[in-house]
């Protein structure tokens, strides 16, 4: 938690302190317990406050209390040397003199001793007594304050006494010794609690050490049952209680054919026999790791331990007495009798009311009920949802796990083995080609647990995919249901473009009328309509689209004439009683008219049926009548041609009238009329002198005032009726404006809340944590080559289109004349930073609400004239009570945005330009606030010449800009403090991010709180949904709490930019859609998974904040509010209806370090309290919702990846031992069963639900065609790689902690990394693993058969994918010239002595290595053992190998021949160390010496090598068999080694360990690079490279080719420039 901070507003003035310290020497009241001396302060203060409790109550007793504080002060410190102890000690002194007198007349009984003794009686009486009856009655707070008194009032007592020499009542010692054992216990610990009663127990100091400490409760390796939520208290007794279900399913499996069904229920009964015996073995383990606890225990929690451990044992004797010696109905019942007291939270499971109602308050029969199945926690309470929201969750894992097992036992796993394995176990034993370490076991059992082995984790792994396949037919249902996808492309918006006017007032403007919802708004298609006339409701849509459309060519997604398309005209014309739709809609609609009208002349009938049918283009017909008919009467002044112009529109009204237009005139000139009214506004628009000649002069001086914008746009909307084609129709061609406006459209018929209007609405505030990432791109970054490519290129590349609209808004035709332009620089820099991951970015983004509410509150307020003339008249307006004036005051009440820049005053005060661009951004936009952490350095007080840092919390915004005379001056101070706020110290003592957002959050106001991360963006058209949004707080979930979160969905805008950042987008996509969509509805967890999220500020403030800072075990701070949030009563839900835009990370080594930090977060959640908390308070399916969505999906990834080790080296077992040739094909039925799972896996877990969801908004035909997309495109590649990432991050924060941050960057990695840096980030994580694999499958496939499987293939995949994936993934992977650079700096890296203190990881192989294995130092010792424990595996390849030399096999058998292996090792290590040695000593100085030594041992070993050939003691392949028997003993042995550092570091081994892990990194590296740089000779490869990364640019024309070889021409045109 962030530290206490003093809230003063400014630095205390001069005054104060003195006054201040005159308080502190001369006091007039009694001492202040907050003033006394630091030296006395933990002693003292505690007495000093009791007195000032009962000082009213019993005065004396306050006397003695000061009275034995100045006895103590003067125990404590008898010379009085401490600093102000003397001084107070005198202010004591002096209030007991003068208080003396006084508080003994007030004395009750006749001396101290007994005024002591009954006030401490009265006090237990009335106090403590109360509440050891009441129990957890009282609140926390309330216990601690009494027990900590009564402790105080005992230790006056006890002096008193001793002064009177009395002694104190054997009464009052007993209560003293209850009181004293619960004062221990009421201390609070900010630490993750060891016994499942979180209330009594003592706590730990650490999680991490809880976990490596307590080798029983290291269960992270471990197999859980499907759906099992990991507690902190589980221990390997619960691991095996999950394990009865598949021994279930065995044991039915096993005996479906030879016994009845009676005897095979009888044995599946048996289970609950191991149950019991479990149960004993908890209890006594829970007794043993609590045993030093048990002096802070209360009574009734080490009475729960005892009474377990007893009722543990008697049913140990119970349960196979009764299964014995009596029948299966009374086994059943005593059954029965075991599982009744786990039965009434199950049962009340199915009344939720009851068991919120029970739980709340501390009713101590309920308590007494439940005390013995659920242990008592302070929070966690009432969290039980709605009958009817258990009732969908519940049905949700019934039906997966129902299916899950069925499939299992019938298909997949239990009944098509049982064959098999019965087989095996009737095969007679074989003869071993290994020496056997049980020689006397006469049957197959081991070999079955190896062949099982693997199946059984795959058991415990696929309910993940069922989940999958489950949680996407449900959200793709309750999707369709919420009309998700309705309107997916522009024909559709189109088509159902009529209705948003009325959509829009049925949901954004504030309005009686009730919007349908739930079941009814699903099978619902219609909404509010309005009438179709030119009224007010017509004027608000109309105005929200043209700000929308506007907007749209602010951000250069459109063009000019897409823009006049696009919008709607908002200016009064009141002969027209009808919408007018925008160009778009009406786009060639009057030429088809015409022609229809031509073509079908006195077929009068059809034509008025067409019209009738098609309303845009009767809309078309009647505005352009009614256009050219007030333009003509503009026009025309003459009298006698006006009255001829009256004259004929009066016949032609008067033929509408009687509806005989069609049948008494001649249509067929219509073609003709058209062509003349084109040209007419041609004419007119155009505005030349050679075009005014063709003008009757009579019209010339109208055509003069008609050019002066007097009819200008009406006379442009008329000229765009009668000439757009069909092709104006698919506008906008942007793909992004696409997506937008139809995600829009679609929102508006769905279910939210109504709007209220701006005066009622909530009010809310948004918070940007930043640190130092870009504010704006700079000239320089933009024009910065890098691999003759520079950002500006790259992006007028990436958006080609966007770039031409914003070359046509600032009016250059070309590049040249745009850098000819100084002022226009500035627009460049902004053009760019908005197509990155920028803060400019966000903050234009966000400050859109400001826009959206301004408009709103016009609507609001505006009456029918004002709202005919528009927002844009208001806005005009100058005065300072005009109607816009107070809408942007309303604004400003209801929204505040505030971005929290971390280190504002360090760059401002060393000039830096992130500084000078935080300014510009609030000079841009006066409602943005930033808070930062101010450092000051000040003079001491007290000593003159010493200085002092203090911290304050700082707000700012800009200031009124004053332009000063002095031009150097100009610019300087352009932000003025609102407020500064004094700190304890330094802030940031956990994890910087969100101690930032805690710093600025108290700078907030309103009910809610958006959290908007730095590199996301915001909309126009969804600021205007926010409104009814924040009404979703005020409406129960579910009918049974206010929702304290409302999640949001997001849109990833990178995905353009690779085909890495595709996959991560419709990776992300679908999380934030469909995923959180199924969480928050049926299954209720959704949680808090990053920004942009909406919190109920009050509650999140009061209950400690949205953002959990505690180093290293909050990393993932976000998950962590939706914990909190959760565990306090709270609920999360989630919302479709509106959306934030949000970047991810575009190249692989940014997605690892992303991914690496996730996985990181989910081994310390793993190990949390918090989820700890949840698992024991949710029930049982809600615990499953929770475990598969959280850490439960990491766990599952680490199990994958464990069964392909399983499988392997069971394997390796089987061949290398000769039991799988005696076998024959029997143990391949375990690897087909495996192999389903491997491409299952791959298919449903992560293509499903993105397929679904894009399915579901743009249609199953583009999903299908963007998967297959994807695979060419290698997405199984990619995917697969980050498995192996998530499993190394993952399993090393469980064993070791260290979970830390990385700082992945937001820029553009498009850009070629070297090899050397990929070699540093994924060599431990994935080459290692593939090769280790790599080993395993070329041994199985030498010695094992032929048959080579599916799930082997798919292994092979893997280690290929470990090995070359970051290479397949790197831009100019393949480019020679690039491999060439790669090998200097990789032989430049790995040179050997290049390191020590100050040389970065990044310069040294030496100090990386150091680094890498820096965590096993900070690890615990069973982290190690483990660490060790998993390092022995190694040694299993030289144990079997070293059997299948030519001269053992088949010939020896013994433990000598593996003993004698290792004595060979032993002087290959020895020779090594000597040639270090000799290298350290005589490398230098004795070189030729050197030399000498080095070709006597190679001579030596060659003499032996060509003996042994020559003897044919060795064949050369027995010399490829040493190797790959030596590779991985002697990895093993530097594992061993590297944990073990602190026992070998002293003894000068550690040089030869370093000097191992060196040539295995140099070797390793070495045999990388040359397939790569093997690779790089044919181009066609780099060519493919290219196409495959970048296949989205090149469909957006991006050439790539061009611009990743060099882009020369570019390079040398800029140099010239």
């Amino acid at each position: 938690m962030p530290p206490k901070r003093s809230v003063s507003m400014n630095q205390p003035n001069r005054g104060q302190i003195l006054q201040t310290v005159f308080s502190h020497f001369f006091p007039v009241a009694s001492p202040d317990s907050e003033l006394v001396p630091s030296s006395l302060h933990e002693d003292i203060t505690p007495i000093l406050r009791v007195a000032k409790d009962v000082e009213d109550t019993n005065p004396r007793v306050a006397f003695l209390c000061h009275s034995h504080a100045l006895d103590k002060a003067n125990e404590l410190d008898p010379t009085s040397r401490g600093r102000d102890v003397r001084q107070f000690k005198n202010t004591i002194l002096q209030w007991l003199e003068k208080n003396n007198e006084s508080t003994l007349k007030a004395r009750q009984k006749s001396s101290d001793a007994h005024e002591m003794q009954s006030f401490y009686q009265q006090y237990g009486d009335e106090g403590i007594n109360d509440l050891l009856n009441a129990g957890a009655g009282s609140s926390s707070s309330q216990r601690t304050k009494i027990y900590q008194t009564a402790v105080v009032l005992y230790d006056v007592l006890d002096a008193v006494h001793r002064k009177a020499n009395i002694k104190v009542a054997a009464k009052i010692l007993e209560s003293h010794a209850e009181v004293e054992a619960k004062n221990k216990i009421y201390v609070p610990y900010n630490i993750l609690p060891l016994d499942p009663d979180s209330k009594n127990h003592a706590m730990m100091r650490d999680p991490k050490i809880v976990a490596v400490l307590k080798a029983i409760r290291y269960t992270s390796d471990l197999t859980w049952q499907i759906g099992h939520k990991i507690n902190d208290d589980e221990d390997v007794l619960d691991w095996l209680k999950t394990m009865f279900r598949f021994q279930a399913m065995i044991i039915i499996a096993w005996n479906e054919t030879s016994e009845s069904g009676g005897a095979v229920f009888h044995k599946v009964l048996s289970v609950f026999i191991t149950a019991a015996k479990l149960n004993l073995f908890q209890a006594f383990l829970d007794i043993a790791l609590s045993w030093k606890a048990r002096h802070s225990m209360s009574t009734h929690v080490r009475q729960r331990y005892i009474f377990k451990a007893v009722a543990a044992a008697v049913w140990v004797l119970l349960m196979p007495l009764t299964y014995a010696y009596s029948h299966t109905s009374i086994f059943i019942v005593a059954i029965l009798i075991y599982l009744s007291p786990n039965m009434l939270p199950e049962m009340l499971l199915l009344i939720p009311s009851i068991r919120r109602t029970l739980e709340k308050p501390d009713f101590r029969p309920v308590k007494l009920i439940m005390w013995w199945s659920q242990p008592e926690l302070y929070i966690g309470r009432g969290m039980h949802e709605s009958a009817w929201s258990i009732y969908k969750y519940m049905m949700f894992w019934i039906v997966l796990l129902t299916s899950k097992l069925a499939f299992s036992y019938y298909v997949e796993q239990i009944k098509p083995l049982m064959g098999p394995t019965k087989e095996i176990m009737s095969v007679p034993m074989p003869g071993y080609w290994l020496p056997e370490f049980f020689p006397h076991v006469k049957n197959n059992r081991g070999v079955v647990i190896t062949l099982w082995s693997p199946v059984i984790l795959v058991y415990f792994m696929d309910t993940q995919i069922w989940y999958a396949i489950v949680s996407t037919l449900v959200g793709g249902l309750y999707g369709a249901f919420r009309h998700i996808g309705e309107i997916q492309t522009l024909g559709m918006l189109r088509s159902r473009f009529q209705s948003l006017p009325g959509a829009f007032n049925a949901c954004l403007i504030p309005n009686e009328n009730t919007k349908e919802k739930g079941i009814k708004l699903a099978f619902s298609r219609k909404c509010h309509k309005i009438p179709n006339t030119n009224g007010k409701e017509a004027k608000q849509f109309s105005q929200m689209w043209n700000t929308i459309i506007n907007s749209f060519r602010e951000e250069d997604l459109i063009s000019n004439r897409e823009l006049e398309l696009l919008l709607m005209p908002c200016w009064a014309y009141p002969d027209l009683d009808f919408i007018r739709w925008p160009i778009f809609l009406l786009a060639s609609k009057i030429p088809i008219a015409v022609d229809i009208a031509k073509k079908r002349n006195g077929k009068h009938r059809e034509l008025k049926n067409i019209l009738a049918e098609d309303n845009c283009m009767s809309c078309a017909v009647r505005e352009c009548y009614a256009s050219i008919k007030k333009l003509l009467n503009t026009l025309v002044t003459g009298n006698s041609d006006l009255m001829l112009i009256t004259t004929v529109f009066t016949i032609i009204d008067t033929h509408i009238e009687k509806d005989t237009l069609l049948t008494e005139l001649n249509l067929s000139v219509l073609p003709d009329l058209h062509g003349h009214f084109v040209k007419l506004t041609e004419y007119v628009l155009q505005n030349k002198d050679k075009d005014k000649i063709q003008i009757v002069n009579v019209l010339l001086k109208i055509l003069e005032m008609v050019t002066k914008d007097i009819l200008k746009e009406e006379i442009k909307r008329l000229h765009l009726l009668l000439t757009v084609k069909e092709s104006a129709m698919d506008v906008p061609s942007n793909l992004e404006a696409r997506r937008r406006l139809t995600f829009f459209s679609n929102s508006l018929f769905m279910e939210m809340p109504g709007a209220p209007k701006i005066q009622n609405m909530l009010s809310f505030s948004a918070l940007t944590p930043y640190y130092s990432e870009d504010v704006l791109f700079s000239t320089f970054d933009l024009e910065k080559e890098n691999d003759g490519v520079s950002i500006l290129f790259y992006l007028q590349k990436i958006f080609p289109d966007e770039w031409k609209n914003f070359l046509e808004r600032v009016k250059c035709g070309t590049e040249e004349e745009l850098d000819a332009i100084d002022y226009l620089k500035e627009e460049i820099r902004l053009w760019a930073s908005y197509r990155g991951q920028t803060l400019t970015k966000t903050v234009r983004g966000m400050m859109y609400y400001q826009k959206a509410l301004e408009l709103q509150a016009f609507f609001d307020l505006a009456n029918e004239r004002e709202l005919m003339k528009g927002y844009k008249s208001a806005e005009a307006s100058s005065s300072g009570s005009s109607l816009w004036a107070e809408c942007q005051a309303l604004a400003d009440i209801k929204f505040t945005y505030v971005v929290a820049c971390q280190q504002y005053s360090i760059h401002k005060r060393s000039g830096d330009q992130r500084a000078k661009d935080i300014l510009t951004l609030m000079t841009t936009y006066p409602s943005l606030r930033v808070a930062y952490i101010d450092e000051v350095e000040q003079t001491h007080i007290y000593s003159k010449g010493t200085s002092e840092k203090f911290y304050y919390s700082a707000l700012v915004k800009a200031a009124p800009q004053t332009y000063s005379t002095d031009s150097s001056d100009s610019g300087h101070m352009l932000d003025q403090v609102i407020y500064q706020i004094k700190l304890p110290g330094p802030p940031i003592i956990g994890e910087g991010k969100p101690e930032n957002q805690n710093n600025a959050i108290i700078f907030t106001r309103g009910e809610a709180l958006q959290t908007i991360d730095m590199n996301q963006d915001y909309y126009i058209e969804e600021a205007f949904k926010m409104r009814n949004l924040l009404q979703e707080f005020l409406e129960k979930n579910g009918g049974v709490r206010y929702p304290t979160i409302l999640g949001l969905r997001e849109h990833i805008f990178t995905r353009s930019v690779s085909c890495l950042a595709w996959f991560m987008s419709n990776q992300e996509h679908s999380f934030v859609t469909i995923g959180q969509r199924v969480l928050a509805n049926p299954l209720k967890v959704r949680f808090h998974y990053g920004h942009p999220d909406v919190f109920d500020r009050v509650f999140h403030l009061t209950r400690g904040g949205v953002s959990k800072a505690s180093k290293v075990i909050n990393l993932s701070e976000d998950i962590f509010a939706g914990f909190n949030s959760t565990l306090r009563e709270g609920t999360v839900s989630h919302h479709e209806y509106i959306q934030v835009g949000k970047g991810r990370d575009v190249g692989l080594n940014q997605i690892s370090m992303f991914e690496a930090k996730i996985a990181n977060g989910s081994g310390e959640q793993t190990l949390s309290r918090d989820l700890y908390r949840l698992g024991h308070q949710f029930d049982f399916f809600r615990m499953l919702s929770c475990y598969f969505t959280t850490v439960g999906f990491y766990f599952c990834s680490m199990l994958t990846v464990l069964t392909v080790y399983v499988f392997l080296y069971g394997r390796l077992y089987l061949v290398l031992s000769g039991v799988e040739k005696e076998l024959g094909n029997k143990p391949m039925m375990m690897e087909i069963i495996l192999a389903s799972q491997s491409f299952v896996q791959i298919v449903f877990l992560m293509a499903m639900p993105m397929i679904m969801e894009i399915g579901l908004e743009r249609g199953f035909y583009d999903a299908l065609f963007d998967f297959v997309l994807m695979q060419l495109q290698l997405a199984s590649v990619f995917f697969t790689f980050q498995l192996g990432t998530k499993f190394h991050y993952y399993c090393k924060t469980l064993l070791h902690g260290g979970a830390e941050y990385r700082g992945t960057g937001r820029g553009f990695v498009v850009f070629h990394a070297k090899f050397a840096e990929n070699y540093r980030f994924y060599s431990r994580s994935h080459f290692v693993k593939a090769t280790e694999l790599g080993i395993l499958l070329l041994v199985y496939h030498i010695f094992g058969p032929t048959y080579i499987g599916l799930f082997t293939i798919s292994i092979w995949f893997m280690v290929g994918t470990w090995l070359f994936a970051p290479f397949l993934f790197n831009p100019s992977g393949f480019e020679w010239h690039e491999i060439v650079e790669d090998w200097a700096d990789w032989k430049k890296w790995i040179e050997y002595d290049n390191g020590g203190i100050g040389v970065p990881p990044e310069k040294s192989w030496e100090s990386w290595w150091e680094k890498d294995i820096e965590h096993l130092q900070h690890s615990g010792k069973w982290g190690i053992v483990v660490e060790i424990f998993f390092a022995l595996r190694f040694f299993i390849f030289q144990y079997g190998l070293v059997y299948q030399l030519s001269a053992f096999k088949n010939k020896y058998s013994s433990l000598w021949v593996f003993g004698a292996s290792w004595l060979l090792i032993l002087i290959l290590l020895l020779t090594v160390t000597v040639l270090d040695y000799a290298r350290r000593r005589l490398g230098t100085e004795f070189q030729l010496l050197f030399r000498i030594i080095k070709v006597s041992l190679f001579l030596a070993f060659m003499a032996i090598f060509i003996t042994l050939m020559t003897c044919r003691l060795i064949l050369p392949q027995d010399v490829f068999l040493c190797m790959l028997a030596l590779i991985p003993t002697g990895w093993g042995l530097l594992l061993i080694a590297q944990s073990c550092k602190p026992l070998i570091q002293q003894p000068g081994i550690w040089s030869w360990v370093m000097t191992l892990a060196w040539v295995y990194d140099l070797v390793m590296g070495s045999l990388l690079f040359i397939p790569i740089a093997f690779m790089a000779w044919f181009p066609f490869i780099s060519e493919f490279q290219t196409r495959m990364l970048f296949n989205q640019a090149f469909s957006r024309g991006l050439h790539i080719s061009r611009i990743l070889s060099g882009q020369r021409k570019h390079r040398s045109s800029k140099n010239k420039d």
